[in-house]
């Protein structure tokens, strides 16, 4: 076959035309797979950013939720160490021997009781301490006693009740120890 001159360069200009096209597919496609790669890391990015404020969101909440429940524990100390004086003033005039109306009595006593009641149910409750064990955890000792039939470093008497919120000690019971 003859092929003319005019058809060779027409052949090699479509070869020419197909290598170009072939190259700039080629770099097309590398162009896409940088930006491909460049999506792929602005995605981890903001996938990690993400994931870190969420973590941050979190963090914060209970951090929020824990200093709330501080505040209400301490708001809760604070009420209870100013009105248990007055149960202490309930309790000692309860004491009185001579009981001039009794029904006045009686009413006395029911208010104190609500008192406690009120107390219990906000967590605060009275610290056992009569004939117990001492321990300066929960007692302060006032007046150490000698007293026959009694353990040493045993309470004999509670000169004022002690108070815990929960588990923490908010007022320790006040207390005569034997020796």
């Amino acid at each position: 076959m003859v092929v003319e001159n005019n058809d060779r360069e027409t052949i090699d200009e479509q070869e020419h035309t197909t290598i170009d096209e072939e190259a700039t597919t080629e770099a097309a496609a590398n162009e896409e797979a940088v930006v491909e790669s460049e999506d792929e890391k602005k995605y981890k990015e903001l996938e990690d950013r993400y994931l870190r404020l969420q973590a941050d969101y979190s963090n914060f909440r209970r951090r929020s939720t824990e200093e709330k429940a501080r505040m209400h524990a301490m708001g809760m100390e604070k009420l209870a160490l100013d009105i248990l004086p007055v149960l202490d003033n309930f309790e000692r005039a309860l004491m009185v021997d001579d009981v001039q109306d009794e029904k006045f009595y009686k009413g006395m006593e029911m208010i104190a009781d609500q008192f406690r009641s009120e107390l219990a149910k906000n967590d605060i409750v009275e610290i056992d301490a009569l004939n117990q064990p001492f321990d300066p955890n929960l007692h302060h000792a006032v007046v150490m006693e000698e007293k026959d039939g009694v353990d040493e470093n045993t309470v004999t008497d509670v000169l004022q009740k002690g108070y815990r919120l929960g588990d923490r000690v908010i007022r320790p019971s006040m207390v005569k120890v034997s020796k």
